[in-house]
């Protein structure tokens, strides 16, 4: 199994009143690492994007026959799993070109949030990221790891984790390892399942985690440690994004800037959107300090 046993568990607390409170969301997720909101996104418009996504799963024949569209049921004799699978590329090639997709990134509430943690203007990453889990494929759940390792650029960039639709334990979720931002950049080691890397993580690690709602989400420091949970449902599909954002003001690496995996480029993404659409390259109408990848 890819992900590890949690030997300590807790709920998630829910820190929506704090965006009332600057001084008090910033000093909760200096100390924990990450902040949890319940219902921060509008159901119906996470819903709309889970909806397009399965199309593209029914498209490419991944969901069971006669199957209801919204229940997001695989097809028993199918599994395919994130990796270059000519499979995967294909399926991800056109989740990445569903225009809903990245629009749900900018969306003013999570916009709003990360303002009144950065105490500035935001930089929201266009390189968004879709996971899409099978059930019983426990060896491909997402190890133990830090994003910074992947983003490099602003240290204070973080990720927003969420579910498209809800969210129940038995269909895995993301776990956190409380306050583990405190340990610092960890060195890391081949892992297996998406990304394919990890870190080592402390006996007496707690974790959050628990039952998503969809609107739910949450955000993670790029130094906290977190994996994805097994998908031990019977036959659903899990379905949820990576953003990621950071204070505008600092440096952001250059393929934090690009689709994700590189197998498209932005013309590829954009192809049939509308010209004038205003998702559509949005970063390049601010001044940023873009610096290169360290080979």
């Amino acid at each position: 199994m890819a992900m590890i046993e949690m030997k300590q568990i807790e709920a998630l607390e829910d820190a929506t009143d704090l965006l009332l409170n600057p001084e008090a969301l910033r000093q909760q997720a200096k100390e924990n690492g990450y902040l949890f909101f319940r219902r921060l996104l509008d159901p119906e418009r996470v819903l709309e994007v889970r909806h397009q996504i399965l199309n593209v799963c029914r498209d490419h024949g991944w969901l069971a026959d006669g199957s209801e569209l919204t229940a997001g049921i695989a097809k028993p004799d199918i599994k395919v799993v994130e990796s270059r699978d000519p499979r995967w590329q294909a399926f991800y090639d056109d989740v990445l070109k569903i225009r809903d997709f990245h629009a749900l990134a900018l969306e003013p509430p999570l916009i709003r949030a990360f303002e009144v943690l950065f105490g500035e203007q935001v930089l929201p990453h266009s390189r968004n990221i879709c996971r899409l889990v099978f059930p019983d494929t426990d060896t491909h759940s997402t190890p133990p790891h830090q994003d910074n390792y992947f983003i490099g650029g602003s240290d204070e960039t973080w990720t927003a984790w969420i579910p498209y639709g809800d969210c129940p334990e038995e269909l895995g979720g993301l776990a956190v390892a409380r306050g583990s931002r405190r340990r610092g950049k960890l060195e890391t080691s081949e892992g297996v399942g998406p990304g394919g890397r990890q870190v080592p993580v402390e006996e007496d690690t707690v974790w959050i985690g628990g039952d998503y709602m969809c609107g739910d989400v949450i955000i993670l420091h790029s130094l906290t440690i977190h994996q994805g949970r097994d998908n031990e449902s019977a036959d659903r599909l899990r379905i949820s994004s990576d953003y990621r954002y950071q204070p505008r003001s600092h440096p952001v690496r250059e393929d934090s800037l690009q689709p994700h995996m590189n197998w498209l480029t932005w013309e590829d993404v954009y192809e049939k959107w509308n010209e004038s659409d205003p998702v559509k390259y949005y970063w390049q109408k601010w001044d940023l300090d873009v610096v290169a990848r360290e080979v």
